[in-house]
């Protein structure tokens, strides 16, 4: 669960440092503070000097959000593992108590054009803290060796984790392997609202 508190930013290993930035926790808005993406966690401090912060393990994806649809403004997107709080009645409505659940965090900067940096930088330090059970997973498919050979199974771990969300058309990067969410042995689907989806070969 995330807990706002107070606590001082880090101070070390920054990557990137975004001001102005709006968070939201589901749908819930904390207004506006600092986003740090550092070697160690991602904070985020309000104006009031509250915030919190995410261990990598954690965030089962990333990517960068341009569908005006399914959120009123670009964003950085990131599923955590775990519900938030306020994700349990819909859970026990559909039945679905049985599943890991998971919550959605969405970073909004001011400045729309910093979006690609956020997300490079996201991306940089979240390969820095691979799952241990990934890591294990990927022995007899080098997941992390060879990323470029496993472009189609990024692409299906995002689709995936949009229908269980219910978040379409997120843009991203299918060559980034740190999105292992989801098991990819089974048959993907469509394919068209990726952008960003094309195999590096």
């Amino acid at each position: 669960m995330v807990i706002l508190t107070s606590f001082p930013p880090p101070d070390e290993g920054i990557r990137h440092r975004e001001e102005a930035t709006a968070a939201y926790i589901q749908s819930r808005d904390l207004g506006k503070g600092t986003l740090y993406i550092a070697e160690s966690r991602v904070s985020w401090v309000g104006q009031d000097s509250s915030g919190f912060s995410l261990e990598y393990p954690s965030v089962a994806l990333h990517a960068l959000s341009r569908d005006l649809r399914a959120f009123p403004e670009e964003c950085l997107y990131l599923m955590i593992d775990g519900d938030l709080g306020e994700g349990e009645e819909e859970s026990s409505e559909n039945g679905q108590d049985d599943e890991q659940p998971a919550s959605e965090i969405r970073f909004v900067p001011d400045d729309k054009s910093h979006l690609e940096a956020m997300y490079k930088a996201m991306s940089e330090c979240q390969a820095l803290h691979p799952d241990p059970a990934d890591v294990g997973d990927s022995d007899d498919d080098g997941v992390y060796e060879d990323a470029d050979e496993d472009d189609e199974g990024a692409e299906y771990d995002v689709r995936a984790a949009e229908q269980q969300r219910g978040c379409h058309q997120l843009e991203a990067d299918a060559g980034n392997g740190d999105w292992e969410a989801e098991e990819p042995g089974d048959e993907p689907m469509e394919t068209g609202q990726f952008e960003d989806a094309e195999p590096d070969h």
